[in-house]
């Protein structure tokens, strides 16, 4: 999360994926580095111990976020 905020406040479009679990941290961090509400995608958890194709597939659920969250820029 911190490394997309430093990039964004560069001027840098990114992308914060995360899992299920990490929701609340994502969004204290971006609070506390003063971009309270910044977007991001959700991934369910875990996705460590998943096979190359599982792993594909739940890339590929979110890969219109993504697209988003870098291409649609205020």
């Amino acid at each position: 999360m911190l490394d997309a905020i430093t990039f964004e406040k560069r001027g840098i479009p990114a992308a914060v994926v995360i899992t299920e679990p990490f929701v609340s941290t994502a969004e204290e961090m971006a609070r506390l580095a003063g971009m309270p509400g910044y977007p991001y995608a959700v991934l369910p958890h875990p996705v460590g111990s998943l096979a190359p194709a599982e792993v594909a597939q739940r890339a590929d659920t979110i890969t219109a976020r993504v697209e988003a969250l870098l291409l649609d820029r205020p």
